[in-house]
């Protein structure tokens, strides 16, 4: 029975641990071509990026009350998502709209 209780104890703590870590899903809201959803786990999990490869160099870590609102125009100049997203690394920013924004 110790072991069993141990056992989920240590399995919480690796799940709440990897959550911590993940980030989530972050939703940006745009107005006239459909919100965009940034999922950490498409980026980390599946793509095997690691928090540091855009933490805080690209992005802060947590939201500040000076932030902005990316325009495309600063995604095309290979700034905010557009650094990867150039169609070498990732698909680029400037095709294909209906992969990011969701109506």
């Amino acid at each position: 029975m110790k072991r069993m209780v141990l056992g989920i104890a240590v399995v919480l703590f690796a799940v709440s641990a990897v959550v911590a870590a993940g980030g989530g899903d972050i939703v940006y809201k745009v107005r006239h071509v459909g919100d965009v959803t940034f999922s950490h786990d498409n980026h980390i999990t599946d793509r095997g990026y690691k928090c540091d490869d855009c933490h805080p160099a690209i992005f802060p870590m947590e939201k500040r009350k000076d932030d902005k609102k990316r325009k495309m125009s600063e995604m095309r100049s290979k700034k905010a998502c557009g650094v990867c997203h150039n169609g070498k690394n990732a698909f680029d920013v400037g095709s294909n709209c209906y992969i990011c924004h969701k109506k």
